[in-house]
């Protein structure tokens, strides 16, 4: 059933799971994205120079 027809508590109790787990993982790829951009600007490959 959904919140319309008179299930509420489950609905409503998903619904709050739903949202923090989406929450959880967007901020787990925002720091994954943090430490690949830091690892990669760190030096792991040596810059090219012009001579």
């Amino acid at each position: 059933m959904s919140g319309i027809n008179g299930d509420k508590s489950r609905f409503h109790r998903e619904r709050k799971q739903k949202i923090a787990r989406r929450k959880r993982n967007r901020e787990l790829l925002k720091t994954l994205a943090e430490r690949r951009k830091s690892a990669a600007s760190s030096g792991s490959k040596p810059s090219a120079v012009s001579a």
